[in-house]
């Protein structure tokens, strides 16, 4: 090893703050280092090597080099940090420190904390004694004060050694030890009596300067009291579906002024108020962002900022330096690899009080019971109606709930259909059953998707069986199916109580359930996208209006109206037109536009695409109009959108009726469409998992044509090419999946033109 890694430097790490005390002015760093952007890899790739550095310092015994007098710190540190980050604790390596870690005399504080800690990351169930232990250990070493020094006969407290005893505490209370509420109380007045008046805290009562990662010490340790106070004041649930005392929390006040003081102080760069310690400062930045579900701490993008700093200074061979390069390495990977995860819910905040939050816990609770469920670890993120709905799209689910419902003003109710008309979905929650919220969101429906039917949710929809088998008919959920998927799904009964409380017998066990199977149903249990990935907008100028000049070669689109389900993908033919014009550098999709049979203006429109899940008829008068407009040169492309039966049925009777003397027959390979003349030759597809299951040899295009005079003029597909183009989630969708979507449709729009 290295020699400069292999003696400890300077200061120990478990005195952190004591140095900020002495530290020097402020420097004053340009505003653009929180707009540096970072992707998903490059953090992957930093992740990556850092795990590699550290298991490269590990030594032969099992263990990290310590610190003089905090036997197994630096270790528990480590393999905390290693856990977080993904690797498994049946690694050899990992089990080795892991052994270490087990036995570690019961000594010091910080030690026990993150004893604690690594444990519980590990196996909370294997190590329960050992956590149980640590834990009683951390209650003894309490001080009347609520605070905690470096060991049971320290004289001295310190708000340092304080936040590492509440982190272990608080694991420990999550792998189900019982921890007295008078602990949880005493530290949490500790904290408030020495907030300072500018909102932060220092390293010990009665100091005068505020600090970064005290002020993120102080923040934290007052969500995990004022969450575990909570669970006893939020307790039981009645018969009538309600929680007593639902939403009220404590610490309020002190909590949303150190927020602030994070908003108006944030820097990715050093550590506020002291010109040491930056990387066990970020380490309290991630605890924060993920106790309080903020993305923002002011306007600042916390974790893309600092992520973008951290890729950058990493030092080629994977670490970071401040005082100890294994600690200080530490701490940047819990930052990067607890911050990284994926989000699955974003939560609205509808209200300026309290009103939005009444169960600060719920998400928090469903996302931990869900684990590794959906294909990883997930996270989840608050979000205000401000946000525009990039921001939302960061998760597959916008989530809110509430004793009353939200008064949302027109430009909001526009945003939430937006986000919906782009892929997103809404779970929304009456909490408590209140009545106030479940009549302003049926009305509120009825305003905002006028089209669209609220509707309870049939035993045989695929969200009662996604995950966990559960009884429908037992079972009361509402949706809203806006295309082919159920896009808006509300509980009218309590949900977040029994997951803010966790623990009501058999209810809370259901609601996490439920809750597991909404979530897997909403994502399609499709991998989410990446966390620093920003989402895509479809603009809604994408396609031209006609009083412009179009591109020479332009061609007019009409999405065929019939008395069914006429446009369950919106987005589909919009994402054609950019496919073409990204891909194959065609601009031939000047617009397209909803049209009967029968209007006029679909003379101007050569190529008409037709869709649907369920069975519908045209009148003889559209029958004629139709046939009249393919005879003289149009061209009419159908698809069963998800590969629906009623659909194809009655499409299959309409092309009887539009050319009686023909008949739809498959397209051979060597068809144009197929061969990609023009376009991209496609031997083979993928289809999606429900054909596989059906046909898992079916690779070939399966399209079917009707041939009028040499051309094709109706092509068919059986299975839904629109729910690719589209590009959202679809549970058990007969299908192609949207990369192979795009380029048959292309491909199909290339022969209208061409042929």
């Amino acid at each position: 090893m290295n020699s400069q890694f292999a003696t400890l430097k300077r200061c120990p790490f478990f005195i952190t703050c004591c140095m900020a005390l002495a530290c020097v002015p402020l420097l004053m760093w340009p505003a653009s280092v929180n707009g540096q952007q970072v992707t998903g890899q490059e953090v992957r790739v930093s992740i990556k090597a850092a795990v590699s550095w550290l298991r490269d310092q590990q030594r032969a015994d099992g263990e990290w080099a310590d610190y003089p007098r905090f036997e197994g710190g630096v270790t528990a540190l480590v393999t905390l940090a290693l856990l977080n980050a993904g690797v498994s604790p049946e690694e050899d390596w990992i089990k080795s420190a892991l052994n270490n870690i087990r036995d570690y005399p019961l000594k010091r504080t910080y030690v026990v904390g993150l004893k604690i800690q690594s444990l519980a990351a590990a196996d909370a169930d294997r190590y329960r004694d050992q956590i149980q232990a640590g834990a009683d250990w951390l209650i003894r070493a309490q001080h009347k004060n609520g605070m905690w020094g470096y060991d049971l006969k320290s004289v001295h407290t310190d708000f340092s050694n304080s936040q590492y005893a509440l982190m272990g505490l608080h694991d420990a209370a999550r792998a189900g030890i019982k921890i007295p509420d008078e602990v949880w109380r005493k530290a949490e007045r500790s904290w408030i009596k020495a907030q300072l008046s500018d909102g932060g805290w220092g390293y010990v009562p009665n100091v005068r300067r505020s600090t970064g990662s005290m002020t993120t010490a102080g923040v934290s340790s007052l969500y995990i009291t004022g969450n575990s106070l909570m669970t006893g004041k939020e307790k039981g649930f009645t018969e009538e579906g309600e929680a007593p005392h639902c939403g009220r929390y404590s610490a309020y006040r002190p909590l949303a002024r150190g927020l602030a003081w994070l908003g108006e102080n944030f820097s990715a760069r050093h550590n506020p108020g002291s010109d040491t310690w930056y990387y066990y400062y970020l380490y309290g930045v991630e605890r924060v962002g993920i106790m309080s579900g903020l993305r923002y701490f002011g306007k600042h993008d916390w974790y893309r900022a600092a992520a973008a700093r951290l890729v950058r200074t990493q030092h080629p061979l994977g670490y970071w330096e401040e005082n100890n390069a294994v600690v200080d390495t530490s701490f940047a990977l819990l930052f990067l690899a607890k911050g990284y995860k994926p989000v699955l819910f974003n939560k609205l905040q509808w209200s300026k009080g309290n009103k939005w939050n009444l169960d600060r816990n719920d998400v928090a609770h469903l996302v931990d019971f869900i684990g590794d469920r959906l294909g990883g670890p997930m996270g989840w993120e608050v979000v205000s109606l401000e946000s525009d709905v990039e921001n939302w799209l960061t998760a597959p689910i916008l989530y809110f709930n509430g004793h009353e419902f939200p008064q949302f003003d027109k430009g909001q109710v526009s945003k939430l259909v937006d986000y919906v008309n782009q892929g997103g979905n809404i779970l929304a929650e009456a909490c408590c059953g209140q009545q106030d919220f479940r009549d302003g969101f049926r009305t509120f429906i009825k305003q905002t998707f006028p089209d669209y039917e609220l509707i309870r949710l049939p035993v045989e929809h695929p969200v009662f069986e996604m995950i966990f088998k559960l009884d429908g008919s037992q079972t009361e959920l509402y949706g809203v199916a806006a295309g082919c998927r159920t896009s808006v799904i509300f509980s009218p009964h309590d949900l977040s109580c029994l997951w803010e409380q966790g623990n009501i017998p058999i209810k809370s066990r259901q609601a996490f359930e439920l809750g597991t199977n909404i979530a897997a149903y909403l994502t399609g249990l499709e991998p989410l996208p990446d966390k620093l990935d920003a989402a895509r907008i479809i603009a809604k100028s994408k396609l031209r209006m006609e009083s412009v000049t179009p591109p020479r070669g332009a061609v007019y689109i009409a999405q065929l109206m019939h008395n069914g389900d006429w446009r369950p993908d919106p987005k589909a033919i919009l994402n054609l037109a950019e496919y073409l014009h990204e891909k194959m550098g065609v601009d031939v999709i000047h617009a397209y536009k909803p049209l009967r049979a029968t209007d006029p203006m679909l003379a101007h429109h050569p190529i008409v695409f037709m869709t649907g899940h369920y069975t519908f008829e045209l009148s003889p008068q559209e029958i004629e109009a139709l046939g009249r407009h393919v005879k003289r040169g149009g061209f009419l492309f159908a698809d069963a959108c998800c590969g629906r039966k009623p659909f194809d049925t009655a499409f299959r009777e309409l092309a009887n009726k539009l050319f009686p003397d023909k008949t739809l027959e498959r397209l051979p390979a060597s068809h144009p469409i197929i061969a990609g003349k023009p376009g991209i030759a496609l031997d083979k597809v993928e289809y999606k998992p429900a054909v596989k299951a059906e046909q898992p040899d079916l690779k070939a295009v399966w399209l079917e044509g009707i041939t009028i005079e040499g051309r094709t003029a109706v092509v068919y597909s059986p299975y839904g090419i629109g729910c690719g183009l589209d590009g959202h989630v679809c549970v058990a969708c007969r299908g192609i999946v949207p990369d192979d979507a795009k380029k048959l449709a292309a491909n199909i729009i290339l022969y209208a033109l061409s042929y």
